[in-house]
């Protein structure tokens, strides 16, 4: 009775099996990484877009305040028009009630 060496088949086949379930593995683990990643990657640009629209409404709001501003050469004008006024109300009040003047 001769001894045949056992099968090396059945060892090739299960190391294959046992080789590709830790690849499947591994990919699957490499998949779910990535599916955080692009998740919060798709946050990250929700967030981004909503602060540049706020940006770009903040902006319009700023251009259309600008354009409702005096212009400066004008308010310094309207100043000094503001400070004449007060002159010309004292000067008016000081006319009206003359202080009197002792007799000499």
């Amino acid at each position: 009775m001769k001894l045949h060496p056992q099968n090396p088949k059945p060892r090739r086949a299960a190391a294959f099996v046992a080789l590709m379930i830790l690849l499947t593995l591994a990919g699957g683990l490499g998949l779910a990484t990535q599916r955080g990643e692009t998740v919060a990657l798709r946050a990250e640009l929700d967030l981004a877009q909503m602060e540049n629209a706020e940006l770009a409404a903040l902006r319009a709001e700023n251009a259309r305040l600008q354009a409702q501003q005096i212009p400066a050469p004008e308010l310094e004008r309207l100043r000094r028009d503001h400070a004449a006024l007060q002159r010309l109300r004292a000067e008016l009040a000081a006319l009206q009630n003359p202080t009197p003047h002792p007799p000499r």
